[in-house]
């Protein structure tokens, strides 16, 4: 005997793309009209579509009223997913023409932007073989990352937030530890290497906010350490000048400084006892190597680069 969950789960596997596209666009312009003028057919033909979408599933998926339609409970329900569906779709669609055009696959990769130029010089090595895949490379926040990932605009992202979304899994990339920042002429500047304990009694910035504030101000708390009052920072060539000025030190991981390393007035310190990092990881779906092999295999290809490269100079 077919359960009721058997039964809606073949209902939602006969909808089609197109009733999906129409249910999607209504959704988004809030209007039937609108939304057959976007999608290029009449409003009695785009009704009728969501019609028989709705009989199909057995349950509203609009509230209309004379001036207005809303998604119902079941629409705001199943929106994302059919969003990410038919992102998949035309992603999908896109790889297709590449093979039939002997084209390269094409893999969306979204950056934090601390870690772009690290996984651009990877892209580049890469991409010398002759059986490269066509990469694009998109940054952004971590929050719009795993948004573009969960809506299948992205196959795989590169970040620094931890997230539990059980969709996707993560494998590590490397570690960024953080480092200090101070003015070539400061007496700790003198050192490969200086103790947290080192820096008491200095001004020190970092980002007050975020996942990097955090990681800062956890890692100078065991020490008796606090971030200063007199000068607050949330932006990187704020923190550098203040840095290169003497009037405070800085303290960012060490992705942030691969475009200072070789700036006048500028020296970075590691800092130990304890090395403090943070976990660069890359997300993808975990039905990624079933969905679109080519990014699956990459992935494992540009984790393997990095790893390779974790014991050279930043």
């Amino acid at each position: 005997m077919i359960g009721a969950t058997d039964r809606l789960t073949g209902r939602l596997q006969a909808l089609s793309l197109r009733q999906l596209r129409g249910f999607a666009t209504v959704a988004r312009l809030g209007s039937f009209s609108r939304a057959a003028t976007d999608l290029s057919v009449t409003q009695p033909a785009l009704s009728a579509l969501i019609r028989q979408m709705e009989g199909r599933l057995e349950m509203p998926l609009f509230d209309r009223t004379t001036h207005m339609v809303a998604l119902s409970e079941a629409g705001r329900a199943i929106l994302p997913h059919v969003e990410r569906l038919l992102a998949t779709a035309n992603h999908v669609f896109v790889d297709m023409r590449a093979a039939l055009a002997n084209e390269r696959p094409a893999i969306r990769i979204g950056v934090m932007p601390s870690a772009m130029a690290m996984v651009a010089r990877a892209v580049a090595a890469l991409d010398c073989e002759a059986t490269a895949p066509f990469v694009q490379l998109s940054d952004g926040r971590s929050d719009e990352l795993l948004r573009g990932l969960g809506e299948g605009r992205l196959d795989m992202i590169v970040s620094a937030a931890p997230t539990s979304d059980p969709r996707f899994e993560s494998q590590l990339l490397v570690e960024d530890d953080l480092l200090l920042v101070a003015s070539s002429q400061h007496s700790l500047a003198h050192g490969d290497i200086q103790p947290w304990l080192a820096l008491a009694g200095l001004e020190i910035v970092h980002f007050a906010g975020g996942s990097i504030g955090e990681l800062a101000a956890a890692a100078l708390l065991p020490h008796g350490l606090v971030a200063s009052q007199r000068y607050r920072v949330d932006q990187v060539e704020s923190l550098y000048g203040l840095a290169r000025s003497g009037l405070a030190v800085g303290i960012l991981p060490r992705l942030y400084t691969q475009s200072i390393e070789h700036q006048h007035g500028i020296r970075l310190i590691r800092l130990g006892d304890p090395v403090v990092t943070r976990r660069i990881m890359l997300l993808h779906h975990r039905q990624l190597a079933k969905e679109h092999p080519f990014a699956a295999g990459y992935g494992m290809q540009l984790q393997k680069h990095l790893a390779s490269q974790a014991g050279s100079p930043a």
